[in-house]
């Protein structure tokens, strides 16, 4: 049910962006990149996909469980198995608090980066291809400002749902353009929906991503959920206990949180979330400042 009325959601932010002009020579936004182009053909020339796993390809649009019988240890699959291999699901870092925006950029992505600024906080933003190509400014602005851009694919399809060939094509893309506005090379992913498994995983490890989840039910947050399926003031109660249970723990790794950035309740939200944290004296930085990792984008783009 939940995944349902999550499409919903994305069809509507689908059919707004879809009023917006677009950068040129991208492939058409919302939908899985052709695989038969000259770019694609080239890109999957530079990599060998033998040896991926012969994990079936799952179905939905968002990814329903398999009901092809599979090894569950086998398959790994974060959304159905509760299995995340070696995603980063915990940050390196004690005592800290990674922010992570899907989907964007959007409309509201601006006022967000305003709040961020005035905080002089950093975010990473997980980018979807389609809606970067509509809104190039947003994302250049985010770069500037010192966040950490990341991959959220090109049409926001479940991966496991996807050949091999199509997650290429939707990592390829949306790297492509991010390297064309920055000029840097994305190293960190997130997968729609948190739709993966050990195929998909195989095929981006092969592009050189990481893999980012998030840490679990507690800081999910919900937010697309707002206002219809939930209410702010649920989600800043279960929020809150989270972040006391997180500190009774002993705060021995750093957490990561799930929001998105496409409407005003989400922003309206956000910004209640932030003090939270600040109170039991939480560092709250991005993901690659959680992992400590001062290279936060591949060295080189490939074309």
């Amino acid at each position: 049910m939940l995944l349902k009325s999550l499409a919903v959601s994305l069809l509507v932010v689908a059919t707004v962006n879809a009023q917006v002009a677009v950068i040129p020579g991208y492939p058409p936004i919302d939908q899985v990149p052709d695989v038969n182009s000259p770019e694609v053909k080239r890109w999957l020339k530079q990599i060998d996909l033998r040896g991926a796993p012969k994990i079936p390809i799952n179905n939905g649009d968002p990814p329903t469980c398999p009901t092809v019988p599979f090894p569950p240890v086998e398959r790994c699959n974060w959304l159905c198995d509760q299995c995340y291999a070696d995603d980063l699901f915990w940050c390196r870092s004690h005592n800290t608090w990674a922010i992570t925006f899907d989907d964007g950029p959007h409309l509201i992505t601006p006022t967000i980066l305003n709040y961020l600024k005035a905080e002089r906080l950093q975010a990473s933003f997980f980018l979807v291809g389609s809606h970067i190509v509509q809104r190039p400014d947003t994302v250049r602005r985010e770069f500037v400002e010192g966040h950490h851009l990341a991959s959220h694919t090109w049409s926001h399809k479940g991966l496991t749902t996807l050949t091999n060939e199509q997650i290429v094509a939707e990592m390829k893309w949306t790297e492509k353009l991010v390297h064309q506005l920055t000029g840097r090379r994305l190293k960190y992913m997130r997968p729609p929906y948190g739709d993966i498994d050990n195929r998909v995983r195989f095929v981006l490890k092969k592009l050189g991503y990481i893999v980012v989840d998030w840490s679990g039910d507690d800081f999910g947050t919900d937010d697309w959920m707002l206002p219809d399926m939930i209410t702010e003031q649920e989600i800043l109660v279960k929020f809150e206990k989270s972040l006391d249970k997180y500190v009774a723990a002993g705060r021995k790794q750093g957490i990561i949180s799930l929001e998105h950035d496409y409407d005003v309740h989400m922003y309206n939200l956000h910004k209640k979330l932030i003090p939270l944290g600040r109170a039991r004296n939480i560092t709250i930085t991005d993901v690659a400042g959680c992992q400590r990792d001062r290279l936060p984008y591949q060295k080189k783009w490939r074309d």
